[in-house]
């Protein structure tokens, strides 16, 4: 293995042990805002991971767990946005629960281009893997251009 492949292999590892962590964390508090909250910031620190190995065009072994993480998280993501916890600390757009149809139409969507990274990335192509992460990219940015308060 290339010192360079063994570095994204570790780099990927560490984002996920300490997301899974935090999130672990977050959801055994019961509070959707912040449970969403670490949902989120999960995704975040997997699209990072996945960012730097498209940057690199190295290999796509490492971006593999950080998309399946993904689409776990995406899944489960509208269950997150229980009515009511449109107020507090959140920036969540009070939109989500009056558009909860197309809410979970474009979550559906960026979990489907999830997939897709993932499934590419088992592929190994580089260029299609950075493709498909600008996609999931656009993706992600169609929600929380409607429904993400600034």
């Amino acid at each position: 293995m290339s010192s360079w492949l063994k570095r994204a292999a570790l780099a990927a590892a560490a984002v996920t042990l300490v997301g899974a962590v935090g999130l672990e964390a977050s959801m055994a508090q019961g509070d959707p805002i912040a449970q969403r909250k670490a949902l989120m910031k999960s995704n975040g620190d997997a699209m990072k991971a996945i960012k730097a190995v498209v940057d690199a065009k190295g290999p796509t072994a490492p971006v593999v767990p950080e998309a399946a993480k993904i689409a776990s998280n995406l899944k489960s993501a509208a269950a997150h946005f229980p009515a009511g916890s449109d107020t507090g600390d959140t920036k969540a757009s009070p939109d989500i629960w009056k558009n909860l149809d197309e809410f979970k139409k474009l979550d559906e969507s960026s979990t489907a281009a999830a997939m897709k990274l993932e499934a590419s990335a088992k592929k190994g192509d580089a260029a299609v893997v950075a493709a498909d992460f600008g996609e999931l990219g656009k993706s992600c940015g169609a929600c929380h251009q409607k429904y993400r308060l600034k």
